[in-house]
């Protein structure tokens, strides 16, 4: 596991991709990229949580739910992606093949 890793990972739009932040650094390059127009209250909360978490002080699930909710309020929170095993796929097609 990465060190203050999520315990589930974030999934946010990031343009035409749907971008994944598994830990904290992850979490602060992105609002670190966020653009200085866009930020506000809810950002300058997120980014504290991730600061905070970064030194202990905040477990990392709390600045999880802080970039969630971010992501949240400026519409680009994304549900997170089902994995589906290959094996499911392949019953599925051959169920409706002839034998």
């Amino acid at each position: 596991m990465r060190a203050q890793a999520f315990g589930q990972a974030v999934f946010v739009r990031d343009g035409a991709h749907i971008r994944e932040i598994q830990d904290i650094n992850d979490a602060l390059t992105f609002m670190g990229a966020w653009p200085t127009s866009r930020r506000g209250p809810i950002y300058d909360s997120a980014l504290r949580a991730c600061h905070a978490a970064q030194v202990g002080q905040l477990h990392a699930d709390g600045a999880s739910d802080a970039i969630r909710a971010f992501a949240r309020s400026v519409g680009i929170l994304e549900q997170t992606p089902v994995a589906i095993d290959p094996w499911v796929i392949a019953a599925q097609v051959l169920r409706g093949a002839p034998i």
